[in-house]
This record gives structure tokens, C-alpha cells and sequence, in this order.
């Protein structure tokens, strides 16, 4: 048990994935629900999310007619998603994208006999901002939620018109071509008690519209055949009764289409209860 819980702190301290205030916070998290009788308080005590990485600039200045990147990361409990807004209104990622994609849940939110899950994860996601033009400015926020949480940022994106790329070449890229896949939410690393189902996300754009492919962590292909593995429609990952020896390690997502392609990575660290139900850490 020593050696995994080395194991488990070696880890989180590589990925970077997990504060150690969080950690410890989430110690005594677990301890106090051991003790709540509400069902409510069982799901909302204790929960967190919060910004990682490099945080947004206030202003993004951009040439007219050039193409950016905005990246957001967070990390949290329950497990996060991330969506963009520009000057308050949502935006799709993608033409097929399906804003319910984000509530598409399938992972356990509660573990046998009703102990607590984890559900510790960092999620990651790229707003593409292509051709840019005049009516391309304004203000960007990534929206990270839980189901208990929500917090953003934002980048008021700004246009020197005064330098400028030629507007044709990137249009006419983009419609005789097609747009390339990208993959633009993801989760980047994901701790769980075993035996729990969890759910990877993986979610793309491109036209046209991008075939997903997951790995599992020895490179092999995962097929509607291999049991314990579902890929849903929106391009997650679902992994039935993780344990440590056969699930421990990076899974990769592809995503691609006719004009490209995109990876990703994700850590996974199924880990074990102590049998006293107390947080391992």
C-alpha cells in the first residue's frame, strides 16, 4: 500500500495535474463525507474547481487576417468541462457540435454502495479563431462548470488593421480544402478509485467531419468490440471497472478527416481504496 501511495504522489507530481492544497483539501473532504447522511451534502460538500497553466492575456492584439489560438486548462471535482463565449454569447465549436455534448454524462457518479468517487480530473480546451476580420473582435471567455461551479476568463481580442495577410489565400484554403481536424476539448489527466467507470473527454471540429480513434495505453487500437470500452458519439471515452494493473498509463485520442490530423493524451491513475474508506493520501 506504501509503495502505491509513493506511487500515486510521483505521479501527481509530474503531471502537475493536481495542487497540493487541493490534495489536502480533498483529504479532509473525503474524511467529513463519510460522515454526511444527506444525499445532497454528499454531492456538494468539498467539490472545487480552478484555473491551471498560463491564464489568458486581458488583450490579444492579432494582424487582420491572421489566424490564433486561445488555450484554457482547468482542474477540479467533479470532473470539469469548458465551453467559450464571445462577447456573451455561446459559441460552437465546430459545425456538427451539439451543445448537449457537454452534459453528456456516463461515468459513475457515485461508487458501490454508495461510497464517494473522486472524480478528480483536469480538462483542457483550444478555441481556433481563423481569418480574422474586423468583426472578429471582442471579448473571449472560457467558461470552466461543474455541476456545483462555475468560472471564467477572458481575452478581449483586438485587430491592427494596419498590418494585414491576404484575406484570399486563408478563404480559399479553408473552401476548397476543407478545415483541418483539431481537437479543441480534452481531458488532459484523470485520478479515480477502481472499479468506477469514467469518461475521457475528446471532442473535435474540422470539416469534413473528424473520425475519432482512441488507444489504450499499450497503442492499441479500442473497437466496439473490446469489452469495458464504449466511444460515444461525441468522441469521449468511456472505460467500464478501471483497476490500477490494466487501465494505469496515457491513453491517446486521434482525431482526423481528409485534411489532417490531431492527438491527444490523456493520464489515467485508477487507484485503490484503503479498506477503512479513508482517502489514501
Amino acid at each position: 500500500m506504501l509503495r502505491k501511495i509513493l506511487a500515486v504522489l510521483l505521479v501527481l507530481s509530474y503531471t502537475s495535474c493536481f495542487t497540493s492544497a487541493f490534495l489536502r483539501g480533498l483529504k479532509h473532504k473525503y474524511a467529513l463525507q463519510k460522515r454526511l447522511n444527506s444525499g445532497v451534502s454528499r454531492k456538494t460538500e468539498g467539490t472545487k474547481l480552478y484555473f491551471k497553466g498560463r491564464p489568458l492575456s486581458p488583450v490579444t492584439r492579432v494582424n487582420r487576417h491572421d489566424s490564433i489560438i486561445l488555450d484554457c486548462e482547468v482542474g477540479g471535482t467533479p470532473t470539469p468541462t469548458i465551453h467559450w463565449l464571445k462577447n456573451g454569447e455561446r459559441l460552437s465549436q465546430g459545425e456538427y457540435r451539439d451543445f448537449h455534448d457537454d452534459e453528456a454524462a456516463y461515468e459513475d457518479r457515485v461508487g458501490r454502495k454508495g461510497k464517494p468517487l473522486l472524480r478528480l480530473s483536469s480538462t483542457k480546451s483550444k478555441l481556433f479563431i481563423d481569418c480574422l476580420i474586423p468583426e472578429t473582435e471582442g471579448t473571449y471567455s472560457c467558461i470552466a462548470e461543474t455541476p456545483y461551479a462555475r468560472i471564467e476568463r477572458s481575452s478581449k481580442v483586438v485587430i491592427d488593421n494596419e498590418k494585414y495577410n491576404s484575406i484570399e489565400s486563408c478563404l480559399v484554403k479553408k473552401s476548397l480544402e476543407g478545415e483541418s481536424a483539431r481537437i479543441y476539448l480534452w481531458t488532459s489527466a484523470r485520478l479515480e478509485f477502481e472499479d468506477a467507470t469514467v469518461q475521457l473527454y475528446c471532442r473535435a471540429e474540422g470539416k469534413p467531419q473528424p473520425k475519432i480513434t482512441w488507444f489504450d495505453r499499450n497503442g492499441k487500437v479500442i473497437t466496439d468490440e473490446d469489452e469495458g470500452y464504449k466511444v460515444a458519439d461525441n468522441g469521449d471515452l468511456i472505460i467500464k471497472q478501471i483497476s490500477w494493473m490494466e487501465h494505469m498509463g496515457l491513453w491517446k485520442c486521434r482525431a482526423e478527416n481528409a485534411n489532417g490530423v490531431d492527438t491527444k493524451e490523456t493520464f489515467l491513475y485508477p487507484t485503490a481504496r484503503d479498506e477503512d474508506d479513508e482517502f489514501p493520501l
